[in-house]
């Protein structure tokens, strides 16, 4: 990935099939995969483990459940959802701009003027936000 085009998210594809939807800043891509196994591919292509990081996180942040993953310095993801929901959200942290709430919905806005709206409150993805942005600064 170079500086220019940087993940945002990671989304489940509603569908017979098991997909996931990759959207970067430039361009959207539809892995024919599950979501585990994008974020595993992704991660070992920076040479990282996801039990590694998930341990690493755990100890950092002291959080136990929906733990940030770090990447990069310029990614650093979230779940939104737990492993067993059948729509799962990674969010890059470090990509986004803003968030609104929107009933029990929140809207998630990014660098280059994308958003996303996902089915978790406010406070909840703020958090989520916070935790990711804290380890990206402490792992970089």
């Amino acid at each position: 990935m170079s500086n220019l085009t940087k993940i945002l998210y990671f989304k489940t594809a509603i569908g017979p099939e098991t997909l996931t939807i990759c959207q970067f800043t430039t361009h959207q891509f539809i892995c024919p995969s599950t979501i585990n196994q994008a974020i595993n591919y992704i991660l070992e292509k920076h040479q990282r483990s996801h039990t590694v990081q998930i341990k690493q996180s755990k100890r950092l942040l002291k959080i136990r459940k929906l733990v940030p993953i770090y990447i990069n310095h310029q990614t650093t993801i979230f779940p939104v959802k737990p492993q067993r929901s059948p729509i799962q959200y990674y969010i890059n942290g470090c990509t986004i701009n803003g968030l609104k709430s929107k009933g029990s919905s929140t809207i998630i806005y990014f660098n280059n003027g994308t958003f996303i709206t996902v089915d978790a409150p406010y406070i909840f993805v703020y958090k989520k936000w916070q935790e990711s942005l804290t380890l990206s600064h402490l792992l970089s």
